[in-house]
């Protein structure tokens, strides 16, 4: 069993917050909007007991004062308890001044954070005494549960409109004297991407979603890169689906252009090793941070998120591949898919924010997008759950005109039936894929939502031999725009 410990307080600035609320108004009306009874302990009782007096008298429209707390005290039948009325008066005197009544009630909440969740670890503890049937499902709980604790100690007054100006007014000067090329965040190694975005930003959700076998995951992997290389800061990348070995094979061929066959059977040229070599020594200066847990938990990707970054306080980026392997828990209800979803994907906004770090999620388009005529893919496609783009900051779709050629060629092999109904969606790893001939491709990228910016439409150029994506010559883009126009 825990040993009895005594539980955190600072009586002094519980005095200090009761003081300056007898004495000034103002303080009243902010500490009565930043506390509660529970936020003060039972070191002194006599704390709470006043204060929960002040609570009555400001719900019933009276005045705070020494006279008035006094006889509030008296008509709760509480004066017993609080004892002498000298203590009203001594709390009065031993202000000093009212107006950092802010920093009294910081005191006050950090300790009453600090109770919190110490007994929650206590309560951890006797759980786990009791017996666990499932050790996954305990420690993802318990996990979420002090993390909600902790995200209690980020509580803040409200600001200024001044404060607010003066801080964009210095970043501002800031991004203009840096002439960073009109990035406000991380780079993402891709110009055209970047005038959409402005880079990656802290505390950004960003969802990058495709039918399987478009490219997504050598997409996220190429963006994982480009931070670590380009901004050079440290990167995350959460392999659920892929080992890290085969993440690692295919960013060699991305860095190498030499391609993945080559590099898995090891039928290699001395130029290909030269070049191989030469990949291998630019990968390895990077700080880049592999977690290839297959199905992993969502509780297991925060806390190893939240050490990374503790470890790494400038940590420029996560990549997690992909939202649809995010497990709650080992004992998942099929039934419950859509609602779990919608959890993981609220609780990774959440880990964005609390870590203030850009988040990229690997998603899945469910196969709607087939029945549709153009099959471009659109924000409706989102597999599993509404909520991703409510959620998401940034929403980017891709869409590959040669996989659908090469699909409704497979289509058939399908059965599907006249009236267009699909049979049953099989797991990733099991659905047929295209036919592909390892060439290149062109990709649009859609950014179908953009919280801070506008949407449109970005091409770029697939070598899936490579599992490398790169911007098009001006020269391509324009003979690629000539013929589009032929059909408009």
């Amino acid at each position: 069993m825990p040993s009895v410990i005594t539980l955190p307080s600072n009586v002094e600035a519980e005095r200090s917050v009761l003081g300056a609320m007898l004495i000034a108004e103002e303080a009243s009306e902010i500490a009565l909007g930043s506390l509660t009874e529970d936020d003060f302990s039972d070191a002194d009782p006599r704390n709470k007991l006043i204060f929960r007096a002040m609570v009555k008298l400001h719900d019933n429209a009276r005045p705070i004062d020494p006279q008035t707390v006094i006889d509030e005290l008296i008509t709760l039948k509480l004066d017993k308890a609080v004892g002498s009325t000298s203590y009203i008066f001594d709390l009065v005197s031993g202000i000093i001044n009212p107006d950092n009544i802010d920093q009294y009630i910081q005191m006050v909440h950090e300790q009453a954070v600090l109770r919190e969740l110490l007994l929650k670890v206590a309560d951890i503890q006797t759980k786990y005494a009791s017996g666990v049937a499932d050790i996954g499902t305990f420690i993802a709980q318990s996990n979420d549960a002090i993390s909600i604790i902790a995200q209690k100690r980020n509580v803040q007054g409200m600001r200024s409109a001044r404060d607010v100006a003066e801080e964009v007014s210095r970043n501002l000067k800031k991004v203009t004297a840096e002439n960073r090329r009109g990035l406000t965040g991380i780079d993402t190694g891709y110009k055209q991407i970047n005038s959409y975005t402005h880079g990656w930003h802290k505390g950004d959700f960003i969802i990058l979603a495709a039918r399987p076998s478009v490219g997504k995951t050598a997409l996220g992997m190429n963006f994982a890169y480009n931070a670590a290389h380009i901004a050079r800061v440290p990167v995350a990348f959460f392999s659920l689906e892929m080992g890290a070995t085969q993440i690692m094979q295919r960013l060699i061929a991305s860095r190498s252009c030499v391609t993945n066959d080559k590099i898995q059977t090891g039928m290699l040229s001395s130029n290909d090793k030269v070049k191989i070599a030469s990949a291998i020594d630019e990968i390895s200066k990077t700080e880049l941070y592999f977690d290839d847990t297959p199905n992993c938990r969502l509780g297991d990707i925060i806390s190893k998120a939240t050490r990374l970054k503790n470890s790494h306080p400038d940590l420029g980026l996560i990549v997690i591949d992909y939202l649809g392997r995010i497990r709650y828990s080992d004992k998942a209800d099929p039934n419950a898919r859509q609602m779990e979803v919608s959890y993981v994907s609220g609780a990774l906004k959440t880990l964005a924010r609390t870590l203030d770090v850009p988040v990229i999620c690997l998603a899945q388009l469910n196969r709607d997008v087939e029945s549709t005529e153009s099959k471009i893919p659109a924000l409706s496609h989102l597999r599993e759950s509404g909520s991703i783009e409510q959620d998401a900051d940034i929403v980017m779709l891709m869409y590959r005109e040669d996989y659908y050629t090469a699909l409704g060629q497979s289509v058939k092999k399908k059965g599907w039936t006249k009236d267009n109904k699909q049979p049953e969606e099989q797991p990733e790893e099991q659905q047929q894929k295209p036919n592909d001939n390892g060439g290149m491709s062109d990709v649009k990228i859609l950014v179908a939502k953009n919280r801070n910016g506008s949407t449109g439409k970005v091409t770029l150029l697939f070598q899936k031999a490579y599992s490398r994506f790169d911007e098009p010559s001006t020269a391509y883009e324009e003979a690629q725009a000539a013929a589009e126009s032929r059909f408009n």
